[in-house]
C-alpha cells in the first residue's frame, strides 16, 4: 500500500478543530473556577500578600535608599503596616463598644419613626389590615390538623437534653472562631516578610517560567503590571482616606454618633468598585435618624455623602487615575460578581487588582490575548470596521455619534476619507464574496443615509432642484453610497446640487424631469470600474442629457481599471458661477483621500 501524502499529515496536525478548542476552553475555566473556589483558604492568603508587596514595595525601596538593609527595611515596613491596622482596629472596636450601649434607644427612636412613616404612607391603615388579614391566614395553614379525641394513640412528648457548660466552654468556642482568621492574618505576614525580602528572585523565576527566549516581553509585563497596581493602590489609598476622613469629620459636626467609625468604614469600602460608599452610607444614615428629631439629621448625613462621593467620583478619580487602569466598566462589575461568588467579600475586594493583572497578561502574552479583548477598555475595532458593524446592525444613532467627535473639530470631510470610505469598501470585498446579499447592500446603504442625515448640518441638508450640478451613482447600492458621500461633501462646502434616485442609470428609470437642466453631471463609483462598463453609462446618459458634463467620480481606483477623478479634486473643477460666494474656486487641486483597499 503506498504512504499517504506528507501533506494529509499536515493538515491533521493543524490543531484541534474550532468545535473541539471550545469545548477544551470551557473545561480548562471550569478547572480553574473549581481550583479557586476549593482552594480558597490557600489561595486568598496569596494573593492579599502579593498585592500587599506590590504596594509596600516602593516604601522599602525607599528605606533601603536610606541605608537601611533590605531586611531591616522590610520588618520596619510590616510592623508599620501591623501597627496603623492594630490602631484602627482598636479605635473601631471602642466606637462599636459605645453605639452597642446606645442600641437599646436607638432601636426604640427607630421603631417610632418607623410607625408613624408607616402611618403616612399606608392610606389610612388600609395596608396594615390587609397584611394583619394575610398573616392570620398564613398562620392558620401553618397549624398542624386537629385530630379528634379519642382516634389514635397520643402524641409523644418531646425530651430535649441540655448538656451543662463548664466555665471554659465559652472561651473555647471564643477561640474556635477566632484560629481561622489570625492563621490567615500569619499567613499573610509571613508571605508578606518573604516576599519583600525576596521579590527580585520571585521576579526571575517568574521570568524563567515565562521562559528566557523573550525576556524583554516578559520583563515588560511584570513591570507594568506592578507599575499599574502599584499606582492604583497608592493613588487610591490616599483619595478613600481623605474621603473618609472628610466624611468623618463632617459626621462629627453634625453630631452623628460613631462619626470616626463610619468615616473609616467609607474609606475602607471604597476600595470596593460601585458598591462600596452605598454600604458605608446605610449605618450612618440609620443611626443619624435614630437620634435626630425629625428626618432632618439624616438628609443632612445623606446629603453630605452623595456631595462628597459626587465630587470624589466625577472629579477627583478621573483626575487622578484618568485610564490607568485601562478597565472598561463593564469588565469591573462582571469581574467584581466573579469573584464575589467565589472567594466572598475579600473577592470583591480584590477583583479590581486581579483583573489588572490579567489585563496586563493578556496584553503580553499572544495565546491570551482573549483578555485584553474582554477586559480592557480600548476599542478593539478599528473605526472603519465599526462603521461597518453598525451599518449591518441598522444602528446609525451610534455610527453618528462617533462622527460626532469629528464633527466637533470641523473634520466631517476628513470622517468621510478615513472612516466612512473604508467602512464601505469591507462591504463591497463582502458582496465580492457573496457574504453580503443585495438587500444586505441596500440595507446598509439606508442605516449610511440615516447617519448622514443625524449628522450632517441641517441647513445644507436641501439639494437645489435647479442647481445644474448634479450627482448620480453607477450600477449597484454601495456606488450610491459612493454618491451619498459626494454630496455629503457638496453640503460641506455649500455647493449647491442635485442628487438623482438611486435607479437613474438603470433602463428605463432615468428622472428626466429630476435632470431637467443640469449641464453638470458627476456619475459616482466606489471603486473605479472598468472602461467597457463606463463606456456603456456614459453613452445612456448622454442619450438623455446631451449637452451634459459627465465627470467620473471614484473614491478609491481599482487595480486595472479606469483611473477617475477623485471628490475632492473634483470639486476644483466646478465653474465658479455655481461656487457659494465663501467657496471661491481654487487654483491648486485639493489633497487627494487616500484610502486603502481592504
Amino acid at each position: 500500500m503506498r504512504p499517504l501524502p506528507a501533506v494529509v499529515y499536515r493538515e491533521h496536525s493543524l490543531g484541534p478543530a474550532p468545535g473541539q478548542a471550545l469545548v477544551n476552553g470551557l473545561v480548562i475555566f471550569l478547572a480553574i473556577c473549581t481550583i479557586l473556589y476549593f482552594g480558597a483558604d490557600i489561595l486568598i492568603p496569596v494573593a492579599l500578600a502579593v498585592l500587599l508587596s506590590i504596594l509596600l514595595a516602593p516604601v522599602v525601596t525607599g528605606l533601603q535608599r536610606l541605608r537601611l538593609p533590605k531586611a531591616v527595611a522590610v520588618i520596619f515596613t510590616v510592623l508599620l503596616v501591623g501597627m496603623v491596622v492594630a490602631v484602627v482596629a482598636g479605635l473601631v472596636t471602642s466606637t462599636l463598644t459605645n453605639l452597642a450601649a446606645d442600641l437599646p434607644s436607638y432601636e426604640s427612636s427607630l421603631r417610632e419613626k418607623a410607625q408613624n412613616l408607616k402611618a403616612m404612607t399606608s392610606g389610612g391603615g388600609t395596608l396594615e389590615r390587609a397584611a394583619g388579614v394575610l398573616e392570620d391566614l398564613r398562620q392558620e395553614l401553618e397549624q398542624p390538623d386537629a385530630k379528634p379525641k379519642g382516634t389514635g394513640p397520643a402524641e409523644p412528648v418531646p425530651v430535649q437534653v441540655m448538656e451543662t457548660q463548664g466555665p471554659f466552654t465559652s472561651l473555647f468556642g471564643m477561640v474556635g472562631l477566632l484560629v481561622h482568621p489570625l492563621t490567615q492574618l500569619g499567613i499573610v505576614v509571613l508571605m508578606l516578610t518573604f516576599m519583600l525580602i525576596y521579590r527580585e528572585d520571585l521576579r526571575n523565576r517568574l521570568i524563567r517560567l515565562a521562559g528566557t527566549g523573550d525576556i524583554h516581553r516578559t520583563t515588560t509585563a511584570i513591570d507594568e503590571a506592578g507599575h499599574r497596581l502599584s499606582r492604583l493602590f497608592a493613588t487610591q489609598l490616599l483619595i478613600n482616606t481623605t474621603t473618609g476622613a472628610f466624611i468623618g469629620g463632617a459626621l462629627f459636626l453634625l453630631g452623628v454618633p460613631g462619626a470616626l467609625l463610619w468615616g473609616i468604614l467609607t474609606a475602607v469600602l471604597r476600595f470596593v468598585p460601585y458598591v462600596g460608599t452605598l454600604l458605608a452610607s446605610v449605618f450612618p444614615i440609620i443611626i443619624a435618624a435614630a437620634v435626630g428629631d425629625g428626618w432632618t439629621l439624616a438628609l443632612l448625613t445623606l446629603g453630605v455623602i452623595v456631595a462628597t462621593e459626587m465630587l470624589v467620583g466625577q472629579v477627583l478619580e478621573p483626575f487622578f487615575f484618568g485610564k490607568s487602569t485601562g478597565l472598561s466598566p463593564v469588565a469591573v462589575v462582571a469581574a467584581a460578581a466573579f469573584w464575589t461568588a467565589i472567594w466572598g467579600p475579600v473577592g470583591l475586594v480584590l477583583s479590581t487588582p486581579i483583573t489588572i493583572v490579567l489585563l496586563v497578561i493578556g496584553r503580553h502574552v499572544e495565546a491570551l490575548q482573549f483578555l485584553e479583548v474582554m477586559l480592557g477598555s480600548t476599542p478593539v475595532l478599528t473605526p472603519d470596521h465599526a462603521f461597518y458593524q453598525r451599518m449591518l446592525a441598522n444602528d446609525p444613532l451610534e455610527a453618528a455619534e462617533h462622527a460626532e467627535a469629528y464633527a466637533e473639530r470641523g473634520e466631517l470631510d476628513k470622517y468621510l476619507g478615513e472612516v466612512a470610505i473604508p467602512g464601505l469598501l469591507l462591504a463591497e470585498a463582502d458582496a465580492a464574496r457573496k457574504v453580503l446579499t443585495p438587500d444586505g447592500e441596500v440595507a446598509v446603504v439606508s442605516a449610511y443615509a440615516d447617519m448622514l442625515e443625524e449628522i450632517w448640518p441641517e441647513a445644507d441638508a436641501k439639494a437645489d432642484g435647479a442647481s445644474p450640478v448634479a450627482v448620480m451613482a453607477g450600477h449597484g447600492a454601495l456606488n450610491f453610497a459612493a454618491a451619498l458621500s459626494v454630496s455629503a461633501l457638496l453640503r460641506l462646502r455649500h455647493v449647491p446640487h442635485r442628487l438623482l434616485p438611486p435607479d437613474a442609470v438603470q433602463p428605463g428609470k432615468f428622472p428626466d424631469e429630476a435632470a431637467r437642466g443640469v449641464r453638470i453631471l458627476w456619475l459616482c463609483h466606489l471603486t473605479s470600474p472598468s472602461d467597457a462598463k463606463y463606456a456603456y453609462l456614459e453613452r445612456r446618459i448622454l442619450g438623455r442629457l446631451p449637452e451634459a458634463k459627465i465627470t467620473g467620480l471614484a473614491w478609491v481606483d481599482a487595480e486595472g481599471a479606469r483611473p477617475m477623478v477623485k471628490p475632492e479634486h473634483a470639486l476644483t473643477l466646478l465653474p465658479a458661477e455655481v461656487l457659494p460666494p465663501s467657496q471661491p474656486r481654487q487654483a491648486q487641486p485639493q489633497p487627494e483621500l487616500r484610502v486603502a483597499t481592504p
